[in-house]
């Protein structure tokens, strides 16, 4: 038996015939649909941001889309360990003794029919899907952080990229830094 999975595939074969599931295709194209519409978001709001009267529309939906990736990709490992720990737990108290490997890694589960013991391989491993996923999501982290530390400015030779600075801390006069210091005491 191999169990492959990403959040676009789940591969489930059995002595060489994939096993489907309704359940499983649905929440595979649901995933599919949900990432690609995040997707498209941040490529729409990463265009956009070259428009200086559309920068505030390209910040939000770059701050909307890029940070919901990478929590799709936690969500989809988290629900894997999760359905790892309960097969294991149903099958201790089916009385089979196997144990499904967590994420990656093979296994056998002994089975015994009547008299024929029969031992099913098990294996199991995130599919190639799954790795450009999670690097879809780590480029997606770099991209709202490098959204807020650049812009890109036209000039006479093109467009270039420039630094935002870091705003410059107030300027206080002696007065307005003794107001401070007192403000809230009962002096």
């Amino acid at each position: 038996m191999v169990i492959g999975t990403s959040p676009f595939h789940v591969l489930i074969e059995s002595f060489g015939t994939g096993i489907t599931s309704p359940l499983l295709s649905s929440l595979n194209i649901g995933l599919k649909i949900i990432i690609t519409y995040y997707g498209l978001l941040l490529v729409a709001g990463s265009v956009l941001r070259i428009r200086d009267d559309r920068r505030s529309m390209a910040d939000f939906l770059v701050r909307i889309s890029a940070r919901k990736l990478p929590w799709l990709v936690l969500v989809f490992v988290i629900s894997v360990a999760i359905s790892d720990i309960l097969i294991n737990h149903f099958l201790s108290l089916a009385g089979v003794q196997a144990q499904v490997p967590y994420f990656v890694g093979d296994s056998v589960i002994p089975l015994r029919l009547g008299i024929i013991p029969l031992n099913i391989p098990l294996s199991q491993g995130f599919t190639g899907i799954f790795f450009i996923a999670v690097l879809v999501a780590i480029l997606s982290l770099a991209a709202s952080l490098y959204q807020e530390r650049v812009t890109l400015v036209k000039t006479d030779g093109g467009l270039h990229f420039r630094r935002i600075p870091e705003p410059p801390a107030p300027v206080l006069s002696p007065e307005e830094e003794d107001a401070a210091e007192t403000t809230g005491t009962d002096r």
